[in-house]
């Protein structure tokens, strides 16, 4: 079980005394040594004391918890009632692992040190309890010296942000490593049901995952308004290029961005092209600009992304510059041309249009 923050670093020393003629068997307490008799060894300890070392994130943390503890006290007795009905619907854990009840105090500080990790104010009035978060769906997970990352994870709504944890690098004989995991990041809104770990874990420990050694991963979802937290998910790995769940070698969503199209300038404003893996699924946002009389055009690609694959889709358009907005139906295509190689296409199918268009949705793709 991980020591709490105020605790790290906290020291004590052990020290086994042999047996002597002078010394045989003795026991109690002198300043700040203890002597007793373990299995007919004489033990002598000192007392724990503080280490006046502070690391950059204790501080902080610290710095954290009194400020909020500070707030709690400003609370009228109406809030704090509030507060402890809310305890009473939270969990806590005692130090031997047992359900513990909380104080309006502990579900303050627990709710707002949640919030505080996204970057949300404290709440005073305490949120509603209207059920729990539910814990954490996916597909699969990937720890390998190249990449960490999730996919096929099931966001429950937009408010709700991923809590990931993880170990540096361990023994693949180590049982438990789940005193050393650090947050990695305290709150990742998936991408199209992914959350790629790879640089937050490479930021927070200075160095990539190592193939062979063992991780040891916590993760949760946080409903970043309310500070709820869902039943936190735990999961241990060996470092290796396949897939936790299926022993799968990853590979990335096919992606098509206006970065990688050879004249945006012309008519295109941003664009982003996803093909989901394993699926004929296309999600498209983009914002284009035609200054033609037709309401077409297509343009080649000057990088073309492994697995390109042709096909088209059917997605909505509108005019944000329009009152009316004038919504219409755009066919977006990929094509290996015969003349200009990998291109893309929008094509106006239906509805309204306008030279400066939005075009977005998710349709499945046709071949």
């Amino acid at each position: 079980m991980p020591l709490p923050l105020e605790l790290r670093g906290l020291h004590r020393i052990l020290m086994i005394v042999k047996p002597s003629i002078a010394f045989n068997d003795f026991a109690g307490t002198a300043k700040d040594v203890t002597a007793r008799n373990v299995k007919g060894r004489n033990i002598l300890s000192s007392r724990a004391q503080h280490s006046k070392i502070v690391t950059p994130a204790q501080a902080v943390s610290r710095n954290r918890l009194s400020k909020i503890s500070r707030t709690f006290r400003q609370l009228s007795d109406s809030q704090i009632n509030q507060w402890e009905v809310l305890a009473g619907h939270l969990k806590g854990i005692s130090t031997f692992g047992q359900a513990a009840s909380l104080t309006a105090h502990n579900a303050f500080v627990r709710i707002n040190s949640n919030r505080a990790m996204v970057g949300m104010p404290p709440l005073t009035d305490a949120p509603a309890y209207i059920n729990d978060v539910p814990e954490v769906l996916y597909d699969d997970l990937w720890i390998s010296p190249d990449v960490i990352i999730f996919t096929g994870l099931q966001q429950p709504s937009d408010s709700h942000v991923l809590v990931f944890k993880m170990s540096p690098a361990l023994s693949p004989g180590v049982s438990s490593g789940w005193g050393k995991t650090v947050i990695i990041t305290p709150g990742m809104a998936p991408d199209w049901g992914d959350a790629d770990l790879t640089a937050l874990y490479t930021d927070v420990m200075g160095v990539a995952p190592e193939a062979g050694k063992k991780y040891f991963c916590e993760f949760y979802w946080m409903d970043k308004n309310t500070g709820f937290t869902g039943e936190s998910m735990a999961i241990s790995a060996v470092c290796k290029a396949g897939s936790t769940a299926y022993n799968r070698e990853y590979a990335p969503r096919v992606q098509y961005t206006d970065k990688m199209v050879a004249n945006a300038e012309n008519f295109n404003l941003g664009m982003d092209l996803e093909l989901s893996r394993g699926s004929s699924i296309m999600s498209v946002e983009a914002l284009l600009n035609i200054n033609d009389v037709a309401s077409y055009f297509d343009d080649a690609f000057k990088v073309v992304p492994p697995g390109f694959k042709e096909g088209y889709t059917m997605v909505y358009s509108r005019s944000s510059e329009r009152p009316d907005f004038k919504p219409g139906l755009i066919s977006v295509s990929l094509e290996d041309d015969y003349y200009k190689g990998p291109s893309y296409g929008f094509s106006h199918r239906a509805g309204g249009w306008e030279d400066k268009v939005e075009v977005f949705g998710t349709g499945a793709f046709v071949r």
